[in-house]
């Protein structure tokens, strides 16, 4: 999975050197955030690698060293579907790093089947939604200059609905999953407006990721073959879908709110530029705020 020499030379052009700059990427075994991770490496910032599986999470970080020889990358286990994994994660990351300069949150999954979590939460509301949530109002004090969201255009066509929020009653995968990107996307403008941080959201378009993955449960190998092989066809590389997370990372020039995503036809593929996150991501967001807010105290 070696960064192409052209994504680079794009990345050298782009972005300042990132040495002494401490950046946490979530979800970074493999696809967007395997590259964003890359190219952060690449740029001399000390990466910390947040992943669930620790094993895949080495072999990433190893094929990283093997084209980043320099390169300063540090692994540590964060499962957003688990509160007791992300308390730990922030009290590693305050007794090591006591700061992070940016936090990146880029994990996410996409299931065919319904799956609870531990505290009784539907597992892609809980990692895309309700565990970046957890994480980031735990973190936040700890965090000096950004924080990026990466959300999804699938944002648009999800809706929030507080009197089944977790999709009992009717369990589609596809609603599903484009609700939590809602409900993460309008946390992010509640921020952007509430937090004093330079608060930005990417999207990466449609890209060729193993976001169809057997492994995670819920997706047969059969399908995830072809899903995959449609998305290496008529969309772009994670390469380049990566750069849209770097570019909200990294610019200067950027205001808390603005999102960052592919330039090409529809907003599915090509080079990064600003964007508009749709109104009903600008809608609501106290509203969501309360409820989440309701959610945990119902559980602790």
């Amino acid at each position: 999975m070696s960064i192409k020499l052209k994504y680079l030379h794009w990345v050298d052009t782009h972005v300042d050197d990132l040495t002494n700059k401490k950046i946490i990427v979530t979800g970074c075994n493999s696809g967007i955030g395997f590259y964003v991770a890359g190219y952060l490496a690449y740029k001399n910032a000390t990466v910390i690698m947040a992943c669930r599986d620790l094993n895949k999470a080495k072999k990433a970080k190893n094929e990283l060293l093997q084209q980043f020889p320099h390169a300063t990358i540090h692994l540590l286990q964060l499962n957003l579907a688990s509160n007791e994994s992300i308390q730990n994660f922030v009290s590693h990351i305050i007794k090591e790093y006591h700061q992070i300069d940016i936090l990146i949150h880029n994990a996410g999954v996409y299931h065919l089947k319904k799956s609870w979590t531990k505290e009784q939460f539907e597992t892609v509301m809980a990692t895309n939604y309700l565990g970046t949530y957890l994480l980031n109002e735990r973190i936040l004090p700890y965090i000096k200059e950004r924080i990026v969201f990466t959300t999804s255009i699938a944002h648009r066509w999800g809706k929030i609905n507080y009197d089944d929020f977790f999709s009992i009653k009717k369990y589609r995968h596809i609603r599903v999953y484009a609700n939590s990107k809602l409900a993460l996307s309008k946390y992010f403008t509640y921020l952007s407006l509430q937090c004093p941080l330079k608060i930005v959201a990417a999207h990466p378009g449609i890209c060729s990721t193993n976001l169809l993955d057997p492994q995670r449960g819920g997706v047969s190998k059969a399908f995830a073959r072809c899903g995959n092989a449609f998305l290496q066809l008529f969309m772009h590389s994670a390469q380049k879908g990566a750069l849209s997370t770097l570019i909200a990372a990294t610019d200067p020039s950027l205001q808390s709110g603005e999102l960052i995503g592919p330039r090409g036809i529809f907003h599915i593929s090509g080079y990064p530029k600003k964007q508009k996150l749709s109104k009903k991501a600008w809608m609501g967001q106290q509203e969501l705020m309360n409820y989440t807010k309701k959610l945990f105290d119902l559980k602790s």
